[in-house]
C-alpha cells in the first residue's frame, strides 16, 4: 500500500504506524495482499470464514432480498421476512492468491458466479479452495444462492490522500456517524479500508468531486425522509467514485442528475433490500463511465433515464454513457434499463460491454420509452446471463404472469404509469451482439389463463392498474407473445415505433437463435434482423 505522505518526518512515521495497526500487507509467492481489520463493533458473518494466502479475512454481513416480491411504496418498509442475511468480504491484491472459504454449514453443492469467470473450486473437508490472479467480484453459493458470500477482490489503490488537507473529508478505520456529507468543488471524501461511515454524500452545483477508498458507506441509520439517496449529485461536473462499498440504502443508492463527466470504477453495492433500492441512476446526464463494479440490487441495477424536472439544456440530450466489465445481480426488476421515464429530446450513444449477470428477474436488457425521447445508437455486446430467480413472484397480491419473467430483451414505446409527458418517442438503431443466456424458460404461475391475470385493484394508489401492467406486460405486447419468447418489441403507433433492431449471435444454452418467431412483437415494429 502507498502510505500517505506527511510534510514532516515525525507525522509520516506516526501515521504509517496507525495504518499498519488497521491493515496488513503481506507478500507471499510474489503476491501482495492488503487486508483490513473491521471495526470492533461490526458483527462477523455467521455463515463463512475466509482466508487469503493463509491470512484470515473479516467477513461482513448485509441484508438482501430473499424472494422477488414487490409493491408500490406503501408508506412502510419491506417486511423483514422477505429478506435474508448474506455475507461479503474485501481485500486488495496483485499477483496470484489462494482463497479458502469454510462454510459453517455442510457443503452439498458449491458454485462460483458468474460462471463465465471459470473459477472451478476444489472442495475437500468442507472447505472451498481456488486461486485468482486478477481483481474480480463474484459470489460463492453454497447449497443454492441463498445466504451467499460476495467476494470483492480489489486492485491495490494507486491514489495518494493527505488526510490533513482541508479539502479532504477523511474517515479512517473504525465507526463514524457522519450524517449528511456535503463535498464542495475540488473536495474529496475518502473512506479508508476498515472504516464504516454511517451517512450519505450529497453534492450540488460543484465540480471535481471525488469519493474514494476501500471502506463502507452505510445509510441505515438515516431515515428515508431525511436523506433518501446514499450518493446524490445535482449539477456536478467531473465526478469520480472509486473503490468504496455502499450498503443498505433507503431508496435509489446513487442518484446523479444534470451531471457531466462521471466515472464509477470498482464500486460495490450490497445490502439493497428495501423497496426502490436501485443501484445507479443517471438522470439527464452526459459522458459517464461505469466500470469494474458490482451491484446486487432490489430493483433496477443501472438506469439511464430522463426526468421532467431535469429537462434543461444541455441535458435535454442524454449521451455518451458506457458500462463495461460489471457484475450485476438483480433481485427485482431490470438489469440494464433505459427508462421508463425518458423525458429528453434524444438519448444516444450508450454501450454495455462485457456484462455478467449471475441472477436476474424480470428483464436483462430493457428500454421503456414512455415519454418523448428519441432513443438511438444503443449497443450491447458480450452479455452473459444466467438463470432467473423464481422463488416467489408477486407484485402486491398479483402473481406474475408466466410469460413475463426472465426475458432477455424488451423494447417498448408506450404510455405508462411512469410517463411524465403526453408525447411519445421512438426507438431505433439498437444492436445486440454476442448475447449468451444459460437457463431455462420455465413457465411460472400455471394457474393463469393464457399468461394473463386479473389485476388487483384493492390499492387506492392512482393508476395502480398501470403500475401492475407495466411491471408484468411491458405495454401491450402480451397479446402476441408466447411462453418461449425471450424478446419483446412493442411500438406505440405508426409514427412512434421500434425499428432497425440488429441481433447477432444470440445463444440460448449454447444454441444459436435465428428464428424470428422467437421475437414477440406488435405491428408497430419494423426491420428486425436476427442472425
Amino acid at each position: 500500500m502507498e502510505f500517505l505522505k506527511r510534510d514532516k518526518g515525525i507525522k509520516f512515521i506516526l501515521w504509517t504506524l496507525a495504518i499498519i495497526v488497521c491493515c496488513a500487507c503481506n507478500k507471499v509467492n510474489n503476491a501482495t495482499v492488503i487486508l483490513y481489520d473491521a471495526p470492533h463493533e461490526e458483527s462477523a458473518s455467521d455463515d463463512f470464514d475466509m482466508f487469503v494466502n493463509g491470512k484470515q479475512v473479516f467477513v461482513y454481513q448485509a441484508r438482501a432480498s430473499k424472494f422477488p416480491i414487490n409493491q408500490i411504496w406503501p408508506g412502510y418498509q419491506r417486511p423483514i421476512d422477505q429478506t435474508e442475511i448474506v455475507s461479503f468480504s474485501y481485500f486488495d491484491f496483485e499477483g496470484e492468491v489462494e482463497i479458502k472459504i469454510i462454510p459453517k454449514r455442510k457443503i452439498e453443492t458449491a458454485e462460483i458466479r458468474p460462471k463465465e469467470f471459470g473459477i472451478n473450486p476444489k472442495i475437500e473437508n468442507n472447505t472451498i479452495t481456488f486461486k485468482i490472479s486478477k481483481p474480480l467480484q463474484f459470489a460463492v453459493e453454497v447449497n443454492g444462492y441463498h445466504r451467499a458470500l460476495h467476494v470483492f477482490a480489489n486492485p491495490i489503490p494507486k491514489y495518494k490522500i493527505d488526510k490533513e488537507d482541508p479539502k479532504v473529508h477523511y474517515f479512517g478505520p473504525g465507526i463514524h456517524d457522519a450524517g449528511v456529507i456535503k463535498p464542495k468543488s475540488d473536495e474529496t471524501v475518502y473512506i479508508e479500508g476498515g472504516a464504516i461511515v454511517y451517512g450519505v454524500i450529497h453534492s450540488e452545483n460543484a465540480q471535481n468531486v471525488k469519493i474514494l477508498g476501500r471502506g463502507i458507506l452505510d445509510a441505515s441509520k438515516i431515515a428515508r425522509n431525511e436523506a433518501v439517496n446514499m450518493i446524490r449529485m445535482n449539477n456536478v461536473t467531473n465526478v469520480n467514485i472509486d473503490g468504496i462499498i455502499l450498503r443498505d440504502p433507503h431508496i435509489w443508492s446513487t442518484f446523479l442528475s444534470n451531471c457531466n463527466a462521471i466515472t464509477f470504477d470498482n464500486v460495490k453495492l450490497i445490502g439493497l433490500w428495501r423497496y426502490n433500492s436501485d443501484g445507479i441512476n443517471l438522470v439527464n446526464c452526459k459522458n459517464a463511465t461505469i466500470k469494474n463494479s458490482f451491484i446486487r440490487s432490489f430493483d433496477d441495477n443501472i438506469v439511464v433515464r430522463g426526468s421532467k424536472s431535469a429537462y434543461i439544456e444541455p441535458y435535454n440530450i442524454i449521451e455518451n454513457i458506457h458500462v463495461e466489465n460489471c457484475v450485476l445481480w438483480n433481485d427485482w426488476g431490470r438489469v440494464l434499463e433505459i427508462g421508463a421515464d425518458t423525458f429528453a429530446d434524444t438519448i444516444k450513444n450508450i454501450s454495455y460491454t462485457n456484462i455478467y449477470i449471475p441472477h436476474f428477474t424480470s428483464v436483462a436488457m430493457d428500454i421503456q420509452n414512455c415519454d418523448r425521447g428519441h432513443i438511438t445508437d444503443i449497443h450491447y455486446e458480450n452479455i452473459y446471463i444466467e438463470e432467473p430467480l423464481k422463488d416467489s413472484l408477486i407484485i402486491g397480491t398479483t402473481p406474475i404472469a408466466r410469460n413475463a419473467w426472465g426475458k432477455i430483451i424488451v423494447l417498448g414505446v408506450y404510455e405508462s404509469f411512469y410517463s411524465g409527458d403526453t408525447i411519445r418517442g421512438n426507438i431505433d438503431n439498437i444492436t445486440f451482439k454476442n448475447i449468451f443466456y444459460n437457463g431455462k424458460n420455465t413457465p411460472v404461475n400455471e394457474t393463469s389463463k393464457d399468461g394473463l391475470l386479473a389485476i388487483d385493484k384493492n390499492s387506492g394508489f392512482k393508476n395502480y392498474d398501470l403500475f401492475i401492467r407495466d411491471n408484468i406486460y411491458y405495454g401491450d405486447i402480451e397479446y402476441n407473445a408466447t411462453g418461449s419468447s425471450y424478446i419483446y418489441l412493442s411500438g406505440f403507433d405508426d409514427s412512434h415505433g421500434v425499428s432497425n433492431i440488429h441481433i447477432e449471435n444470440f445463444l440460448v444454452n449454447g444454441e444459436k437463435v435465428s428464428d424470428l418467431n422467437a421475437v414477440g412483437k406488435n405491428k408497430f415494429v419494423r426491420n428486425v434482423f436476427l442472425k
